[in-house]
């Protein structure tokens, strides 16, 4: 279901109702973004403060969302799903793990390759970096992302970062159109930040205890169904 960003919802925290998880399987089929575009382009922090550990389990979620959602049959299918990958972390650290893919095989093996940063932070360098070289091709500035294809950003962040290139970051977001999800990680974090990068919607903020939330089925679900 498209999703809007105008109307206040009520925060993450709360949990859908049993009924929720009892889906048909035309639901599951919708829950796996079969029944619809939608281009994904994960954000991860690689900055010093989550750790080696936690960092393998971002990405071990990042493959596990790979494997559920109905990927594109090409790049040229115009429906289904492609996944991208950008772990950032200071203003210079930015790590293009895989660009828009259906290819699951490339997606896995870009994960097996990927080194933690262990850096500094700065989310609005990477958002720019993201819609400049995922997003857009970054030799002509033509659109790569598909335009039937609803883009969603994922931020998996505790939102502790710098500031500098943050509002530049968030005007590019919504001049593409852009919906966010961000998964925050953690009890210390910077709420202020979390709710700029989910456009001011509290329902798009998914706030869980730790990265070992990431691999539990009442998230993972939850985190499904909402991407579709």
């Amino acid at each position: 279901m498209f999703r809007s960003n105008s109307t206040p919802m009520i925060p993450q925290s709360s949990h859908p109702p049993s009924s929720c998880l009892l889906l048909s399987a035309a639901e599951l089929a919708v829950a796996q973004c079969s029944q619809r575009p939608v281009d994904v382009v994960f954000l991860l922090d690689g900055s010093e403060r989550i750790g080696e550990q936690n960092f393998q389990s971002a990405h071990r979620f990042v493959e596990d969302v790979a494997r559920q959602l109905t990927l594109a049959r090409s790049n040229s299918d115009h429906m289904n799903a492609r996944i991208a990958l950008l772990q950032y972390g200071s203003e210079q650290d930015q790590d293009l793990v895989f660009p828009l893919t259906h290819n699951l095989t490339e997606i896995s093996d870009a994960l097996a390759q990927i080194k933690y940063l262990d850096s500094s932070s700065n989310i609005g360098s990477a958002i720019i970096h993201a819609i400049n070289n995922i997003v857009l091709s970054p030799g002509n500035g033509q659109r790569l992302a598909r335009r039937n294809a609803e883009l969603s950003f994922v931020f998996i962040t505790d939102g502790i970062t710098g500031s500098k290139n943050l509002e530049e970051a968030i005007n590019s977001m919504k001049k593409q159109d852009v919906m966010p999800t961000v998964v925050a990680l953690g009890s210390d974090v910077d709420m202020d930040v979390l709710l700029k990068l989910g456009l001011g919607d509290r329902a798009a903020i998914f706030r869980e205890k730790d990265y070992d939330s990431l691999s539990q089925p009442s998230f993972f679900d939850r985190f499904i169904r909402w991407i579709c």
